[in-house]
C-alpha cells in the first residue's frame, strides 16, 4: 500500500474516531437520549453526520494533491477504507467500554430507551407486518451494548460508509491523462 495512502487513512480514520467520541459525550453531557432532548440529539446528530462527510472531503482533496491532481478511484477508495474501519473501530470501541463498564448506569438508561422506541416503531408497523407480544419480548430484553449488538453495528456503519466511500472516491478522482 502507498504510504500517501496509508498515512492519510491512518490520520483522518484517527480524526474520525475522535469525533465520533466527542459526539457520544456530547450526548452524554445533555443528559442522553430521551424523549425530552430527542429533537436536538437528531440535529447534533446530522451536524455531526455533516463533519464526518466534510473530513472525508477534505481527505480526497488532500490525497489528490498529494498525487499531484492525479488518483484512481481504486487509490482513494483504500484511504477512504482505511480511514473508515480505523474511525468506526475507535468509535464503537468506546461506545462498548464506555456503556458496559465506565458508565454502566447510563449504558443501562440508553439501552432502555432504545429498546422502548423500537417497542414504539414495531406496535406502529402492526398494521403493516404482524408483530406478535413475544417480538416485543424480546426487543424489551435486547442489549444494545453488546459485543455482538456492537459487532453488529460496526458492520452495518462499515457497509454504509463504503457506498458514501465509492461516491466520494468516484467524484474525486481524476486519472493521469494518457498522451
Amino acid at each position: 500500500m502507498n504510504e500517501i495512502i496509508k498515512k492519510n487513512g491512518i490520520n483522518f480514520g484517527i480524526t474520525l474516531g475522535v469525533l465520533g467520541i466527542a459526539s457520544q459525550m456530547i450526548v452524554y453531557a445533555m443528559g442522553g437520549v430521551s424523549k425530552e432532548n430527542a429533537i436536538l440529539n437528531s440535529i447534533l446528530q446530522f451536524v455531526f453526520w455533516l463533519a464526518f462527510l466534510a473530513i472525508r472531503i477534505v481527505q480526497c482533496n488532500k490525497t489528490k494533491k498529494e498525487f499531484n491532481g492525479f488518483i484512481s478511484l481504486k487509490e482513494l477508495f483504500t484511504t477512504l477504507t482505511v480511514t473508515v474501519i480505523i474511525g468506526i473501530l475507535i468509535s464503537q470501541s468506546f461506545t462498548f467500554l464506555f456503556n458496559n463498564f465506565i458508565d454502566v448506569e447510563y449504558g443501562n438508561a440508553m439501552n432502555e430507551f432504545m429498546n422502548e422506541q423500537q417497542i414504539v416503531a414495531q406496535n406502529a408497523m402492526k398494521s403493516f407486518t404482524k408483530v406478535t407480544s413475544e417480538d416485543l419480548k424480546k426487543i424489551a430484553e435486547t442489549n444494545n451494548f453488546s459485543i455482538l449488538n456492537i459487532l453488529q453495528g460496526t458492520l452495518i456503519a462499515f457497509l454504509l460508509s463504503s457506498v458514501m466511500n465509492l461516491i466520494l472516491a468516484a467524484i474525486f478522482k481524476k486519472n493521469q491523462p494518457v498522451f
